[in-house]
């Protein structure tokens, strides 16, 4: 994929499942569409209107695309799957040149029939994801920003951990702040978003491969599903880090943008005490100063452990797009 993209020099996007597979860090990645996305794809789509777009393996989904019209490009679509139903199922309408085939075969094959390497496009206006994290520890609750610059400092750039980021704000959050410059090393769930999947999903990915596997969760989907006992029972090195605002903040902050009202507060939870009740570390974050030595005891521990972190309710997540593309279908 990466040969591929640094042959022709075309921007790069990426759906939130495939953080990693272009390294973010690189000077051809535009950003990361859908849930928890970047401004910058949709930026580029409308300054430089390109004529066509190759999608490689995502569906264009909701939760990829908003199904959103500035997406299309005037010629449409080449759109390469291994499953024949899924090229031209987002956008119907738009023309979609569907080709029936395995990614890596593809792009394989593709590179060895491709001409001379072209005059690279000048890249200097391209959009960019722009981070908001300014560097300085804030005083008060945690910044949900700050607390995602911490791991990619101290979890992302130090160690080979597995990510895995909950339905809801931390989806959003994480989607949105964090950088991966390999595949494999980050899993959300776009198509059913099920919140508990990842409280639970991490004890079988620290198991199944013997690594550190981090779960970035909210309080609300902690409280409905996690296997914190069985982490202890097994020796998983499974770690929590859970966004403690005592609500359910997706809900909460969609329907303030959305301009409904219903309560969607929960009972403060000590989630650290809860999990030394079950027989893991827990430690409780309640500055931005305190951080940096949570995560690294994190790390170099070697049995389950939970950070449970108070967060700043009223930092309003990267979900702004999503409501957008809610009001246009018609759904709020």
């Amino acid at each position: 994929m990466r040969a591929l993209a640094e042959h022709t020099g075309a921007p790069v996007f990426c759906s939130p499942r495939g953080k990693g597979i272009f390294p973010e860090d690189h000077a051809q990645f535009v950003g990361v569409t859908g849930i928890g996305g970047h401004d910058a794809p949709a930026h580029f789509m409308r300054t430089h209107k390109p004529g066509r777009v190759l999608v490689l393996g995502t569906r264009l989904g909701e939760g990829t695309s908003f199904w959103d019209p500035a997406m299309v490009p005037a010629q449409g679509f080449i759109h390469v799957d291994i499953d024949p139903a899924v090229p031209g199922s987002a956008y119907p309408n738009a023309p979609t040149l569907a080709i029936c085939a395995d990614i890596d075969t593809f792009a394989k094959a593709l590179l060895e029939r491709m001409p001379s390497r072209r005059p690279q496009a000048s890249r200097d206006q391209w959009p960019h994801p722009s981070l908001a994290d300014d560097g300085e520890q804030h005083a008060g609750r945690v910044r949900p920003e700050a607390l995602m610059a911490a791991i990619q400092r101290g979890v992302i750039d130090k160690h080979d951990a597995l990510v895995l980021a909950e339905s809801g704000n931390s989806f959003a959050w994480a989607t949105h702040h964090l950088q991966f410059r390999e595949p494999g090393r980050y899993r959300v769930s776009t198509r059913c978003g099920a919140m508990g999947h990842c409280a639970a999903g991490v004890v079988g990915s620290a198991l199944a491969t013997g690594r550190k596997a981090v779960a970035i969760v909210g309080d609300g989907a902690m409280l409905m599903n996690n296997e914190i006992n069985t982490a202890v029972q097994f020796g998983a090195r499974a770690v929590w880090i859970v966004l403690n605002d005592a609500r359910y903040n997706m809900c909460h902050q969609g329907m303030v943008a959305l301009g409904m009202c219903a309560d969607a507060s929960i009972p403060k939870v000590d989630f650290a005490l809860m999990a030394r009740a079950m027989g893991a570390s827990g430690v409780r974050v309640s500055c931005e100063a305190e951080l940096a030595p949570a995560l690294a005891a994190a790390m170099t521990s070697t049995g389950p452990y939970l950070i449970d972190v108070d967060i700043d309710p009223d930092r309003v997540a990267p979900t702004l797009a999503r409501n957008r593309g809610l009001r246009a279908e018609g759904t709020a």
